[in-house]
C-alpha cells in the first residue's frame, strides 16, 4: 500500500472514504466533506481500481490524505486499512463512510459528539434522488431469518411517536456511515474480512452490542446515499453472490440457525430474484442467477470466505458485456 499526506489526529475527527471504480461519486463526497466539514481529516482508499482518483483528489485537495491498497480488498478489508490509519495517526474518532454519499455541513461534527459519549452511531440515510424519502433509519434482527434489515419508514413512523430525541436505539448500523471512538474500535476490532461485502457492518454491530456499546441513528443527522451505485456490470451478479453467502456466514453466528431459519432466510431474500426472472421470462439471466446462488452456497458450506472466486469474477465480467 501507498499513502501520501499521513496527519497526526491530535483528538481530532478522522473520514474513510473507500472508493473503487467510483470516481466521480468519491469526487462528489469529498468535496462535499472539504465544504460542510474542514475540521475533520479525510483519508481517501482506491481499492485497487486505479482509476485516477487519487491524482485527482490530490491536485483537487491537496489537505486530503489518499492511501492506494494496490488490490480490491472488498469492503471490509479497504475499511480497515483506513480504521488502521486513524487509529495510529491517533484521531479520537473515526467514521466509515460510503463514496457514493453526500453530507451536508457540520454532519461529521455532530457525529462525533455523539461518538465521544461512548456509543457508536449512524445518521438518518436517505435516498440522493429528490424524494427524501429514508434508506436507513434503524435496524433489527429478523429472528424468523436472522437476517438484519433495516427498518421500514412506517416502522420509524412508529418509533418516533411521542418522542422529540435526537438518537434512536437500533440493533444494526450501516456501513454507510458509521462514527465510533477510536477507543470503542479498538475495543470492538476491526470488521470481519470474511465478508469481503456485505453484512459486515452487521456482524460488527453485533460484537459491538455484546460488549455493552450503544448503538444509535441520530436522527437530526442526514446524509445521502447513491443507492447500490457500487452494484452495477459484473458487481450485480457478485453482488447476490456476497449477498447469499454472506447471509449464510452471518446467519450462522446467531443462536438460532436451524435448518428452517435457513431456508425461510434464502426463500425470502435470495430465491425472489429467479422467480422475477422467471416471470419475465428471461431464462439466460435465470440460468446465470441459478449458478451464482449454488456457488455462494457452496462457498458457505466449505468455509470459503473474503473474496469471490476468480472464475466467478471473470464470467461475471463476461456476462456485463453480454
Amino acid at each position: 500500500m501507498t499513502s501520501v499526506g499521513d496527519r497526526h489526529g491530535a483528538g481530532g475527527d478522522a473520514v474513510v472514504v473507500l472508493s473503487f471504480y467510483g470516481r466521480e461519486d468519491t469526487e462528489r463526497c469529498v468535496e462535499s466533506l472539504v465544504r460542510g466539514s474542514p475540521e475533520a481529516q479525510i483519508l481517501v482508499i482506491d481499492n485497487g481500481s486505479f482509476d485516477g482518483v487519487l491524482e485527482s483528489v490530490q491536485q483537487r485537495w491537496p489537505s486530503v490524505t489518499t492511501l492506494q491498497t494496490g488490490t480490491n480488498l472488498g469492503f471490509s478489508g479497504g475499511m480497515n486499512r483506513g480504521i488502521e490509519w486513524a487509529l495510529a495517526a491517533g484521531f479520537e474518532t473515526i467514521t466509515v463512510l460510503n463514496n457514493d454519499t453526500v453530507v451536508p455541513p457540520g454532519a461529521i461534527a455532530a457525529l462525533g459528539k455523539v461518538a465521544r459519549t461512548g456509543v457508536a452511531a449512524s445518521p438518518e440515510v436517505r435516498y440522493a434522488d429528490g424524494t427524501e424519502r429514508v434508506w436507513f433509519g434503524g435496524g433489527v434482527i429478523d429472528e424468523d431469518t436472522s437476517l438484519a434489515r433495516h427498518l421500514s419508514e412506517a416502522e420509524i413512523r412508529e418509533t418516533n411517536e411521542g418522542t422529540r430525541a435526537s438518537t434512536r436505539p437500533s440493533e444494526v448500523l450501516a456501513g454507510c456511515c458509521v462514527t465510533a471512538s477510536a477507543e470503542t474500535w479498538r475495543s470492538v476490532g476491526l470488521f470481519d474480512e470474511r465478508y469481503f461485502l456485505n453484512f459486515e457492518d452487521s456482524d460488527w454491530s453485533i460484537r459491538a452490542t455484546h460488549l455493552g456499546v450503544p448503538l444509535v441513528v441520530v436522527t437530526d443527522v442526514i446524509i445521502y446515499h447513491r443507492v447500490s451505485a457500487s452494484f452495477t456490470g459484473a458487481h450485480a451478479h457478485l453482488g447476490l453472490f456476497y449477498y447469499t453467502r454472506n447471509g449464510l456466514l452471518f446467519g450462522s453466528m446467531r443462536h438460532r440457525w436451524d435448518v428452517a431459519t435457513r431456508l425461510r432466510f434464502l426463500r425470502r431474500h435470495v430465491v425472489p430474484v429467479l422467480g422475477r426472472d422467471v416471470r419475465r421470462h428471461e431464462w439466460v439471466q435465470a440460468s446465470r442467477h441459478s449458478l451464482v446462488i449454488l456457488s455462494a452456497i457452496s462457498a458457505h458450506a466449505a468455509r470459503h470466505y473474503g473474496r469471490a472466486p476468480g472464475w466467478l469474477e471473470k464470467r461475471a465480467s463476461v456476462w456485463a458485456r453480454s
